[in-house]
């Protein structure tokens, strides 16, 4: 193969787009698109060829894409136990054309297809042999339960809770689908069912890890996030999102308790109505879609982050990156927030809520920093503050209490009027 096959290879292998390798490299993407039409070739020392070669793989971060890149290049993935330190000098060297330590996979296809034509056609198998094949394929016999159709994923789901709750032993629930979410929010009594459940599969000590598909339209997202809200500021729920995704023709849905049970489904998009979905308590077959599912979990994003309670540790930080990102700003609070707050109006709030000593210089520390970023940002950006304030009837009357300052969402301390 020349350079233009091999890197058509590559690229649809882990499914590079022009424009994404061309920002990779730093270089305009119709150069990428010369290359792969083989009107450009970069030559063998080209500092491109190693920039390509360690940005495949830097891609490959699954073992199987490890052995696919391996596999392409004709080595025996292994052998060298895909190793990546080794992937990257052999890929330079493959799109190089230098010779590799072992035959070309398409050199070595060509030769087993030579060999299978000179072989004579293999008599038929005995009659004994043909009509007992279990000999030949001895599987392990599982106990699943199987629920078709859209009832039938709700009645597993129940089944699946209902496993965990009567559990001794708590454990990280792990939960995904990128299925339509009608069957989960359309009927009112599953879902009743479903939050009693879960809520007290949380009481009982159980944790939640669950990665949403972000490719959903705005309605869904925004619906989904209302029901989860309330239990993601439980501490209970860790939210991820796949930048990666992309829609497929077939649509998957994982819930499984570790080394408990599992349910799972895969069905063609559309046919969710009539899908089948296995409920399995079977050791093996769990552990198997555990580690499927933290694999691609491996591939995942935090989609937020909650701190609730005293589970404050990393929240001033993320403050202050929240605070220096430049863009359009909105806020919605039920208080004016600190960052357009005088210094010394502040300076007594503090004070008045009692907030003293090495507690308070972090808090004008990070006050100080959040207004250098908004004053920055404010340049060129907007700054809107949606606020809810008690009326002048309750403030007058008392009914407004004094509460603590505290830090509020993305960077603002929030604190009540009297």
């Amino acid at each position: 193969m020349v350079f233009c096959e091999k890197l058509n290879l590559l690229m649809t292998t882990l499914s590079i787009s022009n424009s994404r390798l061309a920002r990779a490299l730093s270089v305009d993407a119709s150069l990428v698109s010369r290359w792969r039409t083989g009107t450009r070739t970069p030559g063998k020392k080209s500092e491109h060829i190693k920039t390509i070669a360690g940005y495949f793989s830097g891609q490959a971060k699954m073992d199987f894409q490890k052995a696919a890149l391996f596999e392409i290049m004709g080595l025996d993935p292994q052998r060298y136990d895909n190793d990546p330190r080794m992937l990257a000098e052999f890929l330079c060297n493959w799109l190089a054309g230098e010779t590799l330590p072992n035959v070309r996979i398409i050199d070595r296809f060509i030769g087993n297809l030579e060999t299978f034509r000179q072989q004579k056609p293999v008599p038929p198998a005995d009659k004994s042999e043909t009509d007992s094949p279990a000999h030949l394929f001895k599987g392990m016999p599982l106990k699943t339960e199987v629920f078709f159709g859209i009832k039938g994923k709700q009645a597993g789901v129940i089944r699946f809770l209902s496993a965990v709750a009567a559990h001794p032993n708590p454990c990280t629930l792990l939960l995904y689908s990128d299925e339509n979410i009608e069957w989960f929010s359309e009927d009112r009594e599953f879902l009743a069912g479903f939050v009693r459940l879960l809520t007290h599969i949380i009481t009982l000590g159980h944790k939640i890890k669950m990665i949403h598909n972000i490719s959903r339209d705005m309605a869904e997202m925004f619906a989904a996030i209302d029901f989860w809200l309330p239990f993601y500021l439980s501490g209970a729920v860790e939210p991820y999102y796949c930048p990666r995704y992309r829609e497929h023709y077939f649509r998957r849905t994982m819930f499984i308790a570790p080394r408990v049970a599992a349910l799972t489904s895969t069905t063609l998009a559309g046919r969710e109505k009539s899908a089948a979905n296995f409920y399995c308590a079977d050791r093996g077959f769990v552990d198997s879609l555990t580690d499927e599912f933290n694999d691609f979990l491996a591939m995942c994003r935090p989609l937020m982050h909650i701190f609730t309670g005293n589970n404050t540790a990393g929240l001033d930080s993320l403050l202050e990156k929240f605070a220096e990102q430049p863009g359009h700003c909105l806020v919605l609070s039920n208080s004016l927030t600190a960052v357009t707050m005088p210094d010394g109006l502040f300076d007594r709030l503090l004070d008045r809520a009692g907030i003293k000593g090495e507690t308070k210089e972090n808090l004008l520390s990070l006050r100080r920093a959040n207004y250098k970023a908004f004053m920055t940002n404010l340049e060129n950006h907007r700054y809107i503050e949606i606020v809810s304030l008690p009326s002048p009837e309750e403030i007058l009357s008392g009914r407004v209490p004094v509460e603590s300052p505290h830090l509020f969402g993305g960077a603002a301390l929030c604190y009540s009027l009297h």
